[in-house]
């Protein structure tokens, strides 16, 4: 079974990881260049619903990059992004009410979603590259809740690590991004293998 901590200590084992996350954050910064980070994190899931080894792999292939960064992008907005900021968005009527930092409750299941849904959703597209797959919700759904109790410390420490390392900005943002999706895409693939195994015992 994958955890936080072998993950980590597997990608970032290679002296190269702060070079090659320093080039991620660096793409994250430029519009239109951020495809091809998120086409490298896309990478990432893919190598973790295989089963390869976590190791954050060379930056080549540009092409490939932007196009599945694009899908990754897409995705990421629409599963990641539009949930918090409709939460957020929740906040506003309670704020006119002035009941502190209980405005926002509202967003924690959001920020505590975000993550594994995005990468769920990427997960998903990736078996067929069908965007209709990315957001089969009632999928999306049941591989959450067949693996949330192994999300919620990964989740937490995710958004601690950004809050944190905030002035860092995107060389935090790359870095936790990459180490969260890896994680979920194993468990996701650690779940569906398992449950292949109890129907051929079955």
């Amino acid at each position: 079974m994958p955890t936080l901590e072998l993950v980590c200590k597997r990608l970032f084992s290679n002296t190269s990881w702060f070079v090659k996350c320093v080039i991620g954050a660096m793409l994250l910064l430029i519009p239109i260049a951020h495809f091809f980070a998120f086409g490298y994190l896309y990478e990432l899931v893919a190598r973790a619903r295989r089963g390869e080894a976590f190791e954050l792999p060379d930056w080549d292939d540009w092409q490939r990059l932007f196009t599945n960064g694009l899908a990754a992008f897409i995705i990421f907005i629409f599963l990641g992004i539009l949930p918090v900021t409709l939460a957020w968005v929740l906040t506003w009527p309670l704020r006119l009410m002035a009941y502190g930092v209980i405005v926002y409750i509202p967003l924690i299941p959001a920020l505590m979603l975000a993550g594994p849904l995005t990468a769920a959703g990427i997960y998903q597209y990736q078996k067929r590259e069908e965007y209709r797959d990315a957001f089969r919700f009632y999928i999306l759904g049941s591989m959450l809740r067949a693996s949330r109790a192994h999300f919620l410390i990964p989740t937490f420490a995710l958004v601690g690590f950004l809050v944190a390392g905030y002035p860092l900005m995107t060389f935090t943002v790359f870095i936790g991004l990459a180490t969260s999706w890896s994680y979920y895409a194993a468990y996701f693939r650690f779940v569906e293998e398992a449950r292949r195994a109890q129907s051929r015992a079955g």
